[in-house]
């Protein structure tokens, strides 16, 4: 199935159903369920909201993560978890995006003069680690029960 790629003008008139003649349009568009939308676009579209018309953070996080619904988007797990901490955190989207790349893909970032970023890398490293320790002690624990089961059977 083809799809047709939106802007954050059709986005825009989308969510804010503030044209009557291109907020309809913009709805006929994104019900096809045919349209796709790029991470940038998403990430344009998120500060227009936040600067341009001074919506809340919560209420734009909860505008994106419904229109995930209705548009297909590029790495979609990358963008709803970046929604979700742009909602819960001070956090620009594209750093967000960003986070949540790293998280997801589990790459390292070298970030110059954005501790929230190093933050976001140390906290995964910690979840990664602790996961570690889990999974050797599980290790350890099934080897004692095996051993436990054949020292039973003599």
């Amino acid at each position: 199935m083809s799809s047709t790629i939106i802007d954050e003008t059709v986005i825009l008139r989308y969510l804010l159903d503030d044209d009557e003649v291109l907020s309809p349009r913009a709805a006929k568009v994104i019900a096809t369920r045919t349209a796709r939308v790029y991470p940038e676009i998403i990430a344009r579209v998120v500060v227009t909201l936040r600067d341009v018309y001074k919506v809340p953070r919560v209420e734009i996080a909860a505008a994106m993560k419904r229109l995930l619904d209705d548009v297909m988007v590029d790495e979609p797990t990358v963008v709803a978890l970046a929604i979700k901490l742009f909602g819960k955190t001070h956090m620009d989207f594209t750093d967000c995006l960003l986070a949540a790349r790293t998280a997801i893909y589990n790459d390292d970032v070298v970030s110059f003069g954005k501790p929230i970023i190093q933050g976001m890398i140390d906290y995964r490293h910690k979840r990664q680690t602790a996961a570690e320790a889990r999974s050797s002690r599980n290790r350890s624990t099934d080897a004692t029960i095996d051993k436990l089961r054949h020292h039973g059977r003599h």
